[in-house]
């Protein structure tokens, strides 16, 4: 369910017509809040000129929207895959699109390529795709981290879509998040994460020690510690600087 749940969501995306798909099952419904939702983010969190971080942009689905609202800002996308990254820098000219994975330290790593499913590429491969539904290739990927790649820059929202990865993400963030504070939106599904080892939970306690709370992009929560790790419902989050941070 969760396969069908974010390939629907992929196709979403790269269809940009979200409401289409909840024809399909009931659960689509939830995606098409979800994508709807974040498209309103965007457009409420981003003025002209503010700085919008886009990690895992695939092929720019949620990076053009950021330029329709925020035309003047010096948007900054990672993209570690290529030929994607060379057309995200064709297709978008003004962004700072970086051929780079990122983590919690910068290193040199094998990165999994599914060539007919980018959108479900990862550092770690996804058991949930096989060979000949995702025609895998295995590439090497420089690493960074998002702490040494934005010194000097302070970003309205960032963006995190990394297939598991997420708080190696967030790990390498550290100092940009306590810094500038911006609108964070990750998908996080424990499935995913637990390729990394990451506990369901971690990304709250990472977040929740910066002062963020964490809400689901559609507007629900406060989320609580254990009510975020036993979610199975929710795909994409949105964490928002605060103080302090909610009871277990």
């Amino acid at each position: 369910m969760q396969l069908a749940r974010r390939a629907l969501g992929a196709a979403a995306r790269r269809l940009q017509r979200p409401e289409l798909l909840a024809a399909f099952y009931p659960g689509a419904r939830q995606i098409m809040r979800e994508e709807i939702a974040i498209r309103s983010l965007l457009a409420g969190a981003l003025a002209a000129d503010s700085v919008y971080v886009d990690v895992g942009a695939n092929r720019g689905q949620l990076l053009r929207h950021a330029l329709r609202v925020a035309p003047q800002g010096n948007h900054v996308a990672f993209e570690p895959i290529p030929e994607l990254a060379n057309a995200l820098r064709r297709e978008y000219p003004s962004v700072d699109c970086r051929q780079l994975a990122v983590g919690r330290e910068a290193t040199t790593s094998q990165f999994c390529h599914f060539r007919t499913m980018d959108g479900w590429s990862g550092l770690e491969r996804s058991p949930e795709i096989s060979d000949e539904l995702g025609d895998p290739e295995f590439i090497s990927v420089q690493v960074s981290t998002l702490d040494a790649e934005l010194q000097g820059l302070s970003p309205s929202v960032l963006k995190i879509d990394v297939e598991g990865a997420e708080l190696d993400v967030l790990e390498g963030a550290r100092a940009l998040l306590a810094r500038t504070r911006p609108l964070v939106i990750f998908e996080h599904v424990n499935a995913a994460a637990q390729l990394y080892d990451a506990p369901p939970q971690a990304p709250w306690d990472l977040l929740g020690d910066l002062g963020y709370r964490i809400y689901s992009v559609t507007g629900d929560g406060p989320f609580t510690r254990s009510a975020f790790a036993e979610n199975t419902v929710v795909v994409n989050w949105l964490a928002t600087p605060g103080s302090g941070r909610d009871s277990h």
